[in-house]
Parts: C-alpha cells; structure tokens; sequence
C-alpha cells in the first residue's frame, strides 16, 4: 500500500484516489491482498517458528487485531480476533490441555481507575529469581482493546512476591505472606493503597465445540442471509408476465395503505434457466408449497434472462425487467453499503405490507428459509432481535431507520421515480391516496396532513386535503386547503373547480 504524499498534491486527485480505494473495499477487495493469518512461535534465541497452518489460525481474512484474553476463564489464553472483512470477529478457544501454573491481576487504580501506565512484576520461586514484567496499556493493536486483567505464565513455578509500580510512582510490594498458599492459578484484584490481594472467585465456561487441529478450514458460507432490522418499504417493481403483459408490483406507502387480513407475504426469487443451484432452490420450494400456503406467502420465481418457466414450478413466475433487476440491485448495495452486483439466485422476503424483511444472496437453504418465515409477523423488537446474530443488550437507544441513503442511491443513478419513492413526504401522499380511494377520509386527512408537514409536495397535500376535507363535508376546511394549494401552483384547472364546488355548497 502506497503512503500518504509527503509534497503538495491536487486536492482533487488526492480526494479521487481515496475514492477509488473505498470502491474497490466496497467492492470486497483487501488492504493485504487477503493474505492468510499468520502465527509464530517464539522458539528461543531471535528465532520463531511458522505455526500458522497446526494452529489452525490461517484464516484468509482481511485481519487487524489479534488479542490474546482468557475467554472461558481456564487460565489459559484464548484468541479473539478482528476483522474487515466477515466475519467481524473470531474467538478461538485454546484447549490445550495443560496444568500450567498462571496469575491473573485485575489492577484498580485510586484516580487513574483502570490503572493505564502500571508496571506489574511478577518474582517466582525459582533461582536466580525470574522476574515476569508487564505494563498496563490502553490499546492492544490496531483499533482493539486487551483485556483489563494482566496474565501471566508461571509454568511449573509459583509467585515469590508481585510489586506493583503505579501510574502516579507509588510502588506496593505484595510478599509471600499476602499470597494464597495455593497461589498456583490465582485471580487477584489489586486495588491500590489496599495491602490486601483479593482472590476472584470463578465459575470457567463448560468446554464445547470440536477441536481445533491442522486440517481445519472453515466452512465457506452458501448464501449471505442478512435480516433487516428496520423493515424497508418495495418500490414499484415492473415484471413481464407469460403473456406479454407488463405489470407492476409494490409501491411505497400506496401498496401499505391498501393492505387487507387477505393480503399475501412475497418471495421474490431471481433466477435463471442456466443456474443449477436456481433450479434447486426452486424445486426446494414447491416441494415444500404447503408451508409457504400456510404462512399466507406467495413465492414469485422472476427470470432474469428470459420468459421461461421453472421446470414443476407451481407458484406464479414472470420475468423481470431490466429496470427490476437494477432497482432489487441497487437496494441490495445500499443496504449492504458494498459494491457487489446481485448474485444469481437471489431472494427478497417482503411481509404483507409491501415491507422487505430479509434479503438471501446466493442459495437459501430451504429449512432457513422456512424458519424465517416467522419474521413476517415479528414485532419491530422482535425483529431487530433477530437482525443481530447473537444474543446480547443495548447499552444505546437502537439506531433509528432511515431511507435516505436509498434516496440518494436512487438519485445519483438517475432513477428519479424510484428515489421520490424514498422520500417521507411522497410516501404519506401515496398513503393518503389509498386511503380516499378507499373511503377512509380519517386516515386520508391523518396522512395528508403529514404530508404537508414533510414535503416537498405540498401543493399535492394541501389538494388532496381539500379534496378529503370536500368528501366529509367540511367545505371550510376545503376552502382553505385549495386555497394554499393554488398559492403553490395558481392556474391548476382541478383545484380551482373543485375550490368553486366547495364556495357553491358552502353557500347554499
């Protein structure tokens, strides 16, 4: 990797470079050329050994941090482990079988809390005395943090005496006769200015999981399933049927607002007639008809390439257009904030709302599929539960959702229809809409109002306020809708003769 220039460049080159580096990471490329982890075993005299492939740590990751921490509190090390690339962080569980001695020191300093700058020594029984010596540090590699308690290897050895050096040059000395007589694999917390060690009594993790040898290699994974935590609205999606008709799916708010009990949940499923894991997939899936019958889901096979037909395909096919394709593409790249075209077969999992819930990339295992079925009638919180792959708790409020990195995706692409899509205000005129076409003026007035409020299509709310208003029998209110909408727009024909419509029967 080339480093930063050291003379006067052109800001907008320097600029662009960046920009380019950030495409190809987006694009899945490695800073290190995806270069396998490396480990080395220090084996005496300056010279170490290439243990990367028996420990079983040569990950082709993108790495950053290796971090040595006692994750199942046995005494001996574990490994967690960063990453740029997925996944994010690995833990590798030491099971070295072993019945070394250790010390493990959690130190609590009187204003520096956690002690940052504290030099521990360690003396043990031996002769010449061995003197084990580390520093308390904030950071431990790049953009990672170590554990707050300091371990230390005795080996078949015990503690002679621990002298801590505190970060404000006070030194305390902590002999024999501080230290448990089983001071073999000891916990201690060191508080300073107490002459006391405390002993920290644990309870270590129950051992699990194979264990790791030579020939290990991660299993690659078949498909990329990435759960949503906020639902996202399904812009207007055009798709070709059998017989030559174009029609549209979909369509943020408007598709919402004229949801039924009776309305269906959607499987999109892009496929090919050249893509043998599509055909199984597919096949997976009327094998199993039944259960996608009982979850009220319709599982829509869309060919990308041409009009045909699954083979034994039971559920509705189309064929999806090229502005389809690029629309279901650009989402998955927005949410994904990668640049990695659609892979063929992909799946889109949209609940009865028009909401896209689940994105697969590559093919779904049907058994996973099925059991997500379940997301369709998830609560938000049960949903965002179910987004994170491990259990655990929000130490801040959740991240609230946004559509305007679609917005913007949409715009700088140049589909314009589709990014107002995305837009607040146009979603709440698309409700509103629905709702007057299907009498519900309360909710119509409701969602008129709030499209006012958002923009930027006030004209288009202050005249379907008015029009609303009109339905109900408030001319007054009509009135003054009309009127701001022609402040907006003066010479509209539709509003001026529905304005007079409104003066005439408030007259009479």
């Amino acid at each position: 990797m080339s480093l930063s220039p050291e003379t006067d460049v052109d800001d907008a080159d320097y600029k662009n470079g960046w920009q380019q580096i950030n495409k190809l990471i987006s694009q899945g490329k490695s800073w290190s050329g995806n270069e396998p982890n490396c480990m080395f075993v220090n084996i005496g005299g300056g010279e170490f050994a290439d243990a990367s492939a028996i420990s079983g740590l040569d990950f082709k990751d993108d790495g950053r941090s290796a971090v040595p921490y006692d994750y199942d509190l046995d005494g001996d090390l574990d490994l967690v482990i960063t990453n740029r690339t997925a996944p994010r962080v690995r833990v590798m569980q030491n099971q070295l079988n072993s019945r070394n001695n250790y010390l493990q020191l959690k130190l609590v300093g009187s204003t520096n809390l956690d002690a940052i700058g504290a030099r521990v020594e360690v003396y043990l029984n031996d002769t010449p005395h061995t003197v084990l010596t580390q520093t308390r540090r904030a950071g431990s590699g790049y953009q990672a943090q170590a554990s707050a308690w300091m371990h230390f290897g005795l080996g078949a050895n015990r503690m002679s005496k621990i002298v801590v050096k505190w970060p404000d040059g006070s030194t305390q000395t902590f002999g024999s006769d501080r230290i448990a007589v089983d001071d073999s694999r000891q916990r201690y917390v060191v508080t300073q200015g107490h002459q006391q060690l405390v002993p920290h009594q644990v309870t270590p993790l129950p051992k699990h999981g194979a264990p790791i040898h030579a020939k290990y290699v991660p299993e690659p994974m078949p498909f990329g399933r990435i759960v949503l935590p906020h639902a996202i609205p399904m812009p207007t999606l055009s798709v070709i049927m059998a017989e030559g008709r174009e029609v549209t799916m979909f369509g943020t708010g408007r598709f919402g607002a004229l949801s039924t009990s009776q309305t269906k949940a959607t499987l999109l499923n892009l496929w090919s007639e050249t893509c043998a894991p599509c055909i199984e997939e597919l096949a997976g899936i009327t094998e199993h008809q039944q259960q996608f019958i009982d979850a009220n889901v319709i599982p829509i096979a869309l060919n990308v390439n041409s009009d045909k037909t699954p083979p034994n395909f039971t559920a509705p096919t189309a064929q999806a257009t090229a502005s389809c394709i690029a629309i279901l593409d650009i989402m998955q790249r927005t949410i994904m904030r990668r640049d990695i075209a659609l892979p063929t077969p992909s799946s889109f999992l949209i609940d009865a709302r028009g909401n896209l819930v689940a994105i697969y990339l590559g093919a779904v295992d049907i058994e996973v599929l099925l059991g997500d079925l379940e997301l369709l009638i998830m609560t938000d919180e049960q949903r965002m539960a179910a987004a994170v792959p491990f259990k655990g708790r929000w130490f801040n409020d959740a991240p609230k959702p946004s559509l305007v990195p679609l917005e913007f995706a949409f715009t700088k692409r140049d589909l314009r229809e589709t990014a107002r899509e995305f837009q607040t205000g146009y979603i709440y005129l698309q409700m509103a809409r629905a709702f007057t076409e299907t009498k519900r003026i309360e909710l119509a007035l409701q969602y008129f109002g709030l499209a006012a409020e958002a923009g930027p299509y006030f004209f288009e709310a202050f005249s379907g306020l008015g029009y609303a208003k009109q339905l109900n029998g408030d001319n007054q209110g009509a009135i003054s809708a009309y009127e701001t909408a022609l402040t907006i727009r003066p010479n509209d024909q539709a509003v001026v003769t529905n304005l007079e419509k409104a003066r005439a029967a408030l007259a009479d």
